[in-house]
């Protein structure tokens, strides 16, 4: 019986590896010029944003920012990107496609009037 139990959880345990190792992973640049406090991704076909991404960091201008994305290219690789930086602009890039190991340049030409 316990040989069972543990080769079911190698199983599941092994699937949840390779899942993990599918999902892509992107890198935000930040040359905005200004410090960063947030960062929102969300697939373009949703409504919201979900939570902030940078937490209790801030991305200072020149920075990257890396985030494995929680979905798998091949059902989602369109998504929208938002941040909002020390002043309360934000910049956005809508409908982006996503490939693993994208890197996403925002600068200030990104800025957002009507977010």
């Amino acid at each position: 019986m316990k040989k069972l139990i543990l080769t079911g959880l190698f199983l599941v345990l092994g699937v949840f590896v390779l899942s993990a190792q599918n999902l892509p992973s992107v890198r935000i640049v930040n040359n905005t010029g200004k410090e960063i406090f947030y960062i929102f991704i969300s697939p373009s076909d949703d409504d919201n944003w979900g939570g902030d991404l940078l937490g209790e960091d801030i991305l200072e201008n020149g920075q990257t920012f890396t985030y494995r994305l929680p979905h798998p290219l091949s059902r989602v690789s369109l998504y929208d990107i938002g941040m909002e930086d020390e002043d309360g602009d934000t910049y956005v890039k809508w409908e982006v496609t996503i490939t693993d190991n994208a890197r996403i340049v925002f600068t200030i030409d990104d800025l957002e009037d009507d977010y």
